[in-house]
């Protein structure tokens, strides 16, 4: 079943909106199009058109200009894209065949767990490669124990017991650590970061200025509150964008983002399940339902789609 992309749109605040793709590989400017409209529709970004055309002056194109279009499809049929922007009539197996993918590993690159179901206007992966990460399974974290620490302080925060670190770290003496003492943390597994929360498939989505999602929108009360998905250290920020947004380092390597917060909670080393902000609307998401905008980045440092997890974990 193809749906549009404007059904994430009416699911968040009631409003309707529809995207239109051109396929090709050129494309020809039409009145009123700007740069950033044209690299919407054609699944690509302002900067990439910008380099593909050698335009001087992004701000000045006319009505009749032929703009080529990056990674698109070339005159033998080539294609050189490394992403593909679902259009109407399309289906997952229509695009796997067009691309020498089996259903699997293009369903596998791009999070997507029902294969019947596909949005009008989302980006997906054409990597067929394997995606070698599950969060929250390290073998084990590593925390360096800090001025002032001690080992009962240390098992708190990772939920942990006093016995089960002296076990794993093979501690004779458990009032005698020192600082700068890198301590093996057992691992806590991944667990929802909002429960409770609704959430579907929007990872890819069209955002504004030719980005695309790069994670899953959790929607639940305002004030509800944020867990932390896997165990690690948070650090806080605050951007005109993401609003109140924390940055986990996990002890399995990944990073995790959680943006548009009402509220801080705990920070510095924490054990899954801790709480460490509340559900909001901060950033550009003012006025939106209330939710936690969702990301992991394993340690390669791209994003990948988080819906398979949280599908998992949240139930």
């Amino acid at each position: 079943m193809l749906v549009p992309s404007s059904t994430r749109r009416n699911i968040a605040t009631g409003a309707i909106a529809l995207f239109v793709f051109v396929a090709g590989a050129t494309y020809t400017v039409q009145p009123g199009d700007t740069l950033s409209d044209i690299a919407v529709e054609n699944g690509t970004t302002a900067s990439a058109l910008i380099r593909e055309n050698n335009l001087s002056n992004p701000d000045r194109i006319y009505v009749g200009q032929e703009l080529v279009i990056p990674g698109t499809a070339s005159a033998d049929g080539a294609t050189s894209s490394s992403t593909h922007t679902v259009t109407s009539g399309e289906s997952l197996s229509t695009i796997a065949a067009r691309y020498g993918m089996t259903v699997a590993e293009l369903a596998e690159a791009n999070g997507i767990t029902n294969t019947n179901v596909i949005y009008i206007g989302t980006r997906l992966n054409l990597s067929a490669e394997p995606i070698d990460f599950t969060p929250g399974t390290g073998s084990a974290g590593t925390h360096k124990v800090a001025s002032g620490e001690t080992l009962g302080k240390i098992a708190a925060g990772y939920g942990t017991t006093v016995a089960t670190l002296v076990e794993l770290n093979g501690i004779t003496n458990p009032d005698l650590i020192r600082v700068g003492e890198l301590l093996t943390v057992p691992d806590d597994g991944f667990i929802c970061p909002v429960p409770g929360g609704s959430f579907f498939n929007d990872y890819g989505f069209p955002r504004s200025g030719g980005r695309f999602h790069e994670g899953i929108d959790l929607f639940a009360e305002r004030d509800t509150d944020v867990l932390a998905p896997v165990s690690g250290r948070v650090e806080f920020k605050i951007g005109s964008i993401g609003g109140m947004q924390f940055n986990l380092y996990g002890d399995d390597g990944a990073t995790y983002i959680g943006s548009h917060m009402d509220s801080f909670g705990a920070a510095g080393f924490v054990a899954a399940g801790t709480p460490i902000g509340t559900v909001g609307d901060s950033g550009n998401a003012i006025g939106s339902r209330p939710h936690v905008h969702f990301e992991i980045h394993p340690d390669d440092g791209s994003a990948v789609n988080p819906y398979p997890y949280l599908e998992d974990a949240c139930g």
